[in-house]
């Protein structure tokens, strides 16, 4: 009896570590009024900005200190901007040689992917309009995998217990 309590014990403190463990990524999805779609990753500081005319990918340490909402105040200054964005018909690639690369949250409704684009340059700034946004938390796969071998292991040890028994 002593045991069942004892693999109980672990087994509540293995469950109470993972459900105790915070997040270690928060999702933030911006939904724009011309249907793009800007995914922001604060774990692995980075995102996605993709529609009809964008589709790029971007990383920025900055943005392991983004907060979110519907209306944030917040500049990250890109550390990789790839992808393409399409101006008069034509997919043109981040040309940025005379500015430093940003993602600004002016505070209001708008968000500006600060760039230029094109070799000429062909087109600047890309900014659009937020409609809706959402947070998702995602938590430590590690701590995920713990539990997993925690209860891996209770049902092994019952498993003996049973087999030894009989």
């Amino acid at each position: 009896m002593a045991k069942f309590y004892k693999t109980a014990a672990i087994g509540l403190a293995a469950a109470s570590m993972a459900v105790a463990a915070p997040a270690s990524a928060t999702i933030f999805e911006y939904e724009f009024t011309n249907g793009d779609v800007l995914t922001i990753d604060t774990d692995t500081q980075s995102g996605t900005w993709i529609g009809d005319s964008i589709d790029t990918t971007f990383t920025s340490s900055d943005l392991a200190g983004f907060q979110g909402g519907e209306t944030p105040s917040f500049m990250a200054i890109l550390t990789s901007l790839d992808g393409t964005r399409i101006i008069n018909g034509v997919a043109t690639t981040d040309n940025d040689t005379t500015h430093a690369q940003k993602l600004i949250f002016n505070g209001t409704d708008r968000v500006n992917l600060w760039s230029h684009w094109g070799d000429p340059i062909t087109g600047g700034d890309y900014v659009r309009t937020v409609s809706n946004f959402s947070v998702a938390d995602v938590p430590a796969p590690g701590m995920l995998g713990l539990f997993g071998l925690a209860l891996a292991a209770l049902g092994l040890g019952w498993r003996r217990r049973k087999t030894a028994a009989a």
